[in-house]
């Protein structure tokens, strides 16, 4: 398995294991400038404490996967001098748990808190379907119709929709977006847009900024997340998932609070420069250079398992 190891110091590497490698050999294959207390990963974010019993286990063991994104954490103990001197101090308050990047906390008009975060949604090849069908129905089994709905607006549309728009026949444009190992891109979103009545804003997690569609036509708007290679959908942890930009205020929060989480997930690893970075496949290390090769490679072999190739 192939996995991305980041942290403090600068720390940012792509190591290969074995499935039944231990958590220790991880530690001495990535050699971290810096003694560790933790290692975080999943989404959302996990963390095993480093004890003797947790490096002797396999990696796998922990529901650690090939592709997976993950940060070591630096321990924050002292030398046993400055130990021994800090039992004739007062105790020091704890210091609060750090956030995962998945999420930011905001304050809302009403005087309430709420957590503002992703919502993962299947690594699939229909991520950008089930993305935008969580946040219209908070429901991923509508995806497959969402494609319906593009192949007949596709079909019905020849003169719009074109072998020069689409880069093949529409009719084959048609059959081909149906498969659920074809990738979705930005004529799927605006089709999607259109007709559910939803602006669509795209948040590339590389480049820190929106790609709004349909902003101009559509008063409602929802966010999808995208880190170079994979969409997910941004919620408030009271579920919701559909905005109003006549609500300026709130739209305003909601909008900086998610290029906040983007900021956050891409300091710590998840984003995916595909037009610089080149992308391996986790299942047989075939690397690509955009994400058109990375989509053309998963239609023809059916894999879905990708990361950052090391440089």
């Amino acid at each position: 398995m192939r996995l991305k190891i980041s942290g403090p110091k600068g720390l940012n590497k792509v190591i290969s294991l074995e499935k039944e490698d231990s958590l220790g050999k991880l530690l001495k294959v990535t050699t971290p400038p810096f003694e560790v207390s933790g290692v975080r990963f999943g989404y959302p974010p996990q963390t095993i404490s480093i004890s003797e019993d947790a490096l002797e286990q396999a990696v796998d063991s922990f529901g650690i996967s090939s592709g997976e994104k993950i940060v070591l954490i630096e321990s924050m103990e002292k030398n046993s001098e400055s130990v021994s001197l800090q039992k004739e101090t007062p105790p020091v308050e704890s210091q609060p748990v750090e956030s995962p990047p998945t999420e930011t906390k905001i304050d809302l008009p009403d005087g309430t808190c709420q957590l503002l975060r992703v919502h993962k949604v299947p690594d699939d090849n229909s991520c950008l379907f089930h993305a935008i069908s969580y946040c219209n129905y908070k429901d991923i089994s509508v995806s497959q119709q969402l494609r319906s709905v593009v192949a007949d607006k596709i079909r019905s549309d020849p003169i719009e929709y074109s072998e020069a728009v689409l880069d093949k026949r529409n009719d084959l444009y048609a059959q081909w977006i149906m498969r659920k190992d074809s990738w979705g891109g930005g004529i799927e979103i605006a089709l999607l847009s259109e007709t559910l009545g939803t602006a669509i804003f795209v948040l590339d997690m590389d480049a820190q900024q929106f790609e709004k569609f349909n902003e101009d036509r559509f008063n409602q708007f929802m966010i999808i997340l995208f880190n170079g290679i994979h969409y997910d959908s941004i919620e408030l942890s009271s579920g919701r998932t559909i905005f109003d930009k006549n609500d300026d205020y709130l739209s305003q929060l909601i909008l900086s609070g998610s290029l906040q989480i983007a900021k956050q997930m891409k300091q710590h690893g998840y984003s995916f420069n595909t037009r610089q970075d080149k992308i391996i496949c986790n299942i047989c290390n075939s690397e690509f250079a955009g994400e058109k090769d990375v989509a053309k490679h998963a239609k023809k072999t059916g894999h879905i398992d990708f990361g950052q190739a090391s440089s």
